[in-house]
């Protein structure tokens, strides 16, 4: 698993490429390959070329879009395959309300 960026909109806004299988043996270098810390507006998550095949791959990508969003970045999850939607559509949290609380409580 890899995941590269680049800096986009004039530094505005960075754009992060997921390539690879994240899964629970992956999933802390999935969320530590993501700055936090840089300010930008809107951050894009390329993962057409990745598969989520567990829960714990869901949990760190709820973890690293809601911590952008804390932050108040706009956060774009583009090129799901059919496989990882299902999953992130049942078990994951970020893009329901009140997302921070019930991943605090996880």
């Amino acid at each position: 698993m890899h995941v590269g960026s680049q800096s986009v909109d004039e530094g505005r806004a960075r754009e992060y490429r997921v390539v690879g299988q994240v899964f629970f043996a992956s999933c802390e270098a999935f969320v530590n390959a993501f700055d936090f810390k840089e300010v930008v507006d809107k951050v894009t998550i390329d993962v057409s070329r990745a598969h989520f095949w567990d829960i714990s791959a869901v949990s760190a990508l709820d973890k690293v879009v809601i911590k952008f969003r804390r932050e108040g970045t706009e956060v774009e999850v583009l090129g799901l395959n059919q496989a990882s939607l299902t999953m992130i559509d049942r078990f994951g949290i970020h893009d329901k309300p009140d997302a921070a609380e019930r991943l605090i409580s996880h």
